[in-house]
């Protein structure tokens, strides 16, 4: 249900930290957009990395993570 990255907040992130991958994707749409201190945060406490970029380089970069067998998640934000 996020529509922007500026709103985006930990509960919603919760489902990809689930999965603890060593690397989260966060795929902010048409551009990059950083989340709030509280997101990144979460995922740097629990010792998930966070990579933060516009979907189109999110998806790329996640293919290649994924391709070399790295334990990387993807979230992306799809602007309506």
């Amino acid at each position: 249900p996020v529509a922007d990255a500026a709103a985006l907040t930990v509960a919603d992130l919760e489902p990809v930290l689930a999965l603890s991958p060593a690397l989260i994707v966060l795929g902010t749409g048409e551009r990059q957009v950083f989340p709030s201190a509280a997101v990144m945060a979460a995922c740097l406490s629990r010792g998930i990395g966070l990579e933060v970029m516009n979907n189109p380089a999110a998806a790329r970069t996640f293919n290649i993570l994924a391709g070399e067998g790295r334990k990387v998640a993807a979230a992306f934000i799809l602007e309506g």
